[in-house]
């Protein structure tokens, strides 16, 4: 009986593997076009707003180019950092792997057709309400928060961005001091 079980199964896993096939590249172009560019878009929101909360509302005029232009920079490195974190490619393949798991070939069809004209973020909750797909997300997200601060102080592009604000910081509190001076 267990050999029995076991060949059944066997028979079974490349059917089941076969079946999803057709939908990977369908489960892709929905990762892509809807729930990678709903995240990519709350990232940039996120990154504006970040970088917006960094610029002192009493800057003198004399540095108010450098400092936005620092801060500008900063928010720019951040969103690419983010983005490019959160796009991991192992951790897409696996995200779509579950997406063609998920839904069938026509429904994957149904969301990339109504993506050009619908609203994207009813549209990526609707595809992420599927069993399972949430959590994969959330969980993702929370590795990549834990491992945050490491891997930003690994990224030199980003310290060097981080940089260039505490530079024009210094630098607009240098014209404020000489301001209060004269």
């Amino acid at each position: 009986m267990g050999r029995a079980l076991r060949v059944a199964l066997l028979t079974l896993l490349p059917a089941a593997a076969q079946a999803a096939a057709p939908s990977l590249p369908l489960a892709a172009q929905v990762n892509a076009q809807i729930v990678q560019r709903q995240v990519n878009e709350g990232v940039a929101a996120m990154a504006g707003a970040s970088g917006a909360g960094l610029m002192p509302g009493d800057l003198p005029a004399a540095c108010e180019p450098g400092m936005r232009s620092a801060v500008a920079g900063m928010s720019n490195e951040l969103v690419r950092f983010m983005q490019g974190t959160f796009n991991d490619p192992a951790y897409q393949r696996t995200f779509e792997q579950q997406l063609a798991q998920a839904y069938s070939p026509d429904q994957l069809q149904a969301f990339l057709d109504r993506s050009a004209a619908g609203d994207l973020t009813a549209l990526s909750t609707e595809v992420m309400s599927a069993p399972g797909l949430q959590a994969t997300q959330d969980a993702h997200l929370a590795r990549l928060t834990e491992q945050a601060d490491q891997a930003m102080e690994a990224d030199p592009r980003l310290q060097k961005a981080l940089v260039d604000v505490r530079a024009a910081q210094d630098r607009c509190d240098a014209v404020r001091m000489e301001a209060e001076e004269s």
